[in-house]
């Protein structure tokens, strides 16, 4: 159904930059931050015995599948106004404008639930904005239902099946929704009601994630047997097609002990010999402080290409950014584009670390990426794949300007950055790898047996994170290979950086102007036609480890 593609979509949102945040495993406590950013929301929600909290066995008592909503009237009206015009003949340019108008609804309804989410994150105790970006996120999630269901008809429709048939992508929900009884009651109860038993879920993975009173070994069995229940909704097919990607997860299982035999032990060496540095651990005890990161990275943008410039220049000066201390908010990042208002929304926690340039410049990779895109939210496909590279290529691009930002600390960070994206592909396969081999086994596993498959797996990859630490996991099952594969092929660019910059930064316009959002590109045609070379096969891997270990030995 659709509502997955949005909520992968949403929760793309807030995992856009944990590789550049997150996978400094050996240097940091990234782990320890990620756990540890909403306790005080988190011992709000298991309060008292008259919170908000629900016991997993609860069911929503008096469900009233239609809510009052006037965002949802307008979606509604809009849906009986398409319906109705398929009924009359000759009425193309009427049903034309009804598609358009219900996209552009949708557009809306985005824009309004990013709008509500940058005060929500900012104040991230604030259970009334909690509360408005909640019922945000919910009306959009319907809205695309009851959309998707009158694009349905007009598929099966006598008269105009032909102008809908770039709109439907999904054969699953096409049967679903072409069922004689399906009609837009039904779609919005159930809706609602899938909603509500995912958000049970994640609420459960939260309360035992962030509790203080519990050891890492009950969190970790409690998470194991809420994993399982959220798999359960999966199947092994639709694993990765919704994610609209090339390529299945026998492939990356099939890889994943490539990757770990050949990529590993370079990223053990990387990370060894940086702190063998003269002050290479200062970058993470004494680390370079940016006052607005974003003015440092308009300071150098003009000396890669104007367009950069000009993005940089207006995200800088129309202040389309939001720039957190963590304290009291959302201890996270990412990027997003206000598809009516025609302008970005970049939300960053500076936590005066090792990353408070780099992320930004992470997130400044979507942002300028988007500029290039104009696909409506509803038609959009989220290959989030391509949008990692578009992030992930840029912060290597930046690193050419290391000397002049960083001065003395400038090696051991383009080493640290060459470490992040090594562990990034590392710890992503491992991820990768255990997710669908408990899919596999979903009906038959117990939680100990996915622990189990958690330490034989994934353990030596991500030393000392335990399985209820990954949110992703739980919040967006599938969705933790991107940042793998798409290191692969920033790791493209990481080279030329250190050979040939100018194909560096050509290689990265070219990857910036292919939208992750149009159905027409997969992950291997999009790095195919911007001049990439294909990442996904044991030989490319084999000679990026025979790279990082050349480069590991000259920074000896």
């Amino acid at each position: 159904m659709k509502i997955k593609k949005i909520i992968a979509f949403l929760s793309a949102l807030t995992l856009t930059c944990s590789v550049s945040s997150c996978t400094l495993r050996g240097m940091g406590s990234s782990s320890e931050r990620t756990v540890k950013s909403s306790d005080s929301r988190n011992d709000r929600k298991k309060g008292s015995s008259d919170d908000n909290s629900r016991d997993k066995n609860d069911t929503p008592a008096a469900f009233n599948p239609i809510k009052n909503s006037k965002r949802l009237d307008i979606v509604r009206d809009h849906v009986d106004t398409l319906i109705g015009d398929l009924t009359v003949d000759s009425n193309e340019d009427a049903v034309q404008d009804d598609i358009d108008t219900l996209i552009a609804d949708f557009d809306q309804l985005y824009e309004e639930y990013t709008s509500l989410t940058i005060p929500y994150y900012l104040d991230f105790d604030n259970e009334d904005l909690e509360a408005d970006a909640d019922d945000a996120a919910e009306d959009m999630y319907i809205a695309a239902e009851l959309i998707t269901f009158a694009f349905c008809k007009g598929y099966n429709s006598e008269n105009y099946g032909d102008m809908f048939t770039s709109l439907i992508h999904d054969d699953e929900t096409l049967e679903a929704y072409s069922d004689p009884s399906m009609d837009t009651y039904r779609i919005e109860g159930y809706t609602r009601v899938e909603n509500w038993l995912r958000d049970e879920k994640i609420d459960r993975f939260h309360d035992a994630a962030y509790d203080e009173d519990m050891d890492d070994d009950e969190k970790n069995l409690i998470c194991a047997e809420i994993l399982l229940e959220i798999l359960k909704g999966y199947d092994t097919e639709m694993f990765y097609k919704q994610y609209y990607r090339d390529y299945t997860p026998e492939d990356i299982i099939e890889l994943s002990d490539i990757v770990r035999e050949k990529l590993m032990p370079v990223s053990e060496e990387i990370i060894g010999e940086i702190m063998k540095m003269d002050g290479g651990m200062d970058i993470v005890t004494k680390p370079k402080k940016f006052d607005n990161p974003f003015e440092t990275i308009a300071e150098y943008a003009g000396e890669l290409s104007p367009e950069i410039s000009n993005a940089a220049q207006k995200l800088l000066n129309d202040e389309e950014y939001s720039i957190s201390d963590g304290d009291g908010s959302y201890n996270g990042s990412f990027t997003a584009y206000l598809p009516v208002s025609k302008k970005g929304v970049v939300y960053i926690t500076d936590n005066n670390d090792y990353y408070s340039l780099l992320t930004p410049v992470h997130e400044f990779g979507h942002y300028y990426a988007q500029a290039y895109d104009n696909i409506p939210t509803y038609l959009a496909s989220s290959n989030l794949d391509i949008a990692e590279i578009q992030s992930q290529g840029f912060e290597c691009l930046f690193t050419r300007f290391y000397d002049d930002i960083y001065e003395d600390q400038a090696d051991a960070m383009f080493a640290a950055k060459s470490y992040d994206l090594v562990n990034a592909v590392v710890s992503g396969f491992a991820v990768g790898e255990f997710e669908y081999t408990v899919l596999q086994n979903v009906n038959t596993f117990t939680p100990e047996d996915v622990l189990e498959c958690w330490e034989d797996i994934v353990y030596d990859s991500l030393p000392g994170v335990e399985l209820y630490m990954v949110n992703h996991i739980f919040e967006s099952p599938g969705y933790y290979i991107s940042y793998a594969v798409s290191a692969l092929a920033a790791f493209d660019i990481w080279e030329d950086c250190l050979s040939d910059p100018d194909a560096a930064l050509e290689k990265y316009e070219k990857i910036a102007r292919i939208s992750y959002n149009d159905y027409s590109y997969s992950f291997r045609s999009a790095i195919k036609e911007a001049g990439f070379n294909d990442v996904l096969n044991e030989d490319y891997i084999d000679e990026l480890a025979e790279k990082l270990t050349e480069y590991a030995d000259e920074i000896q």
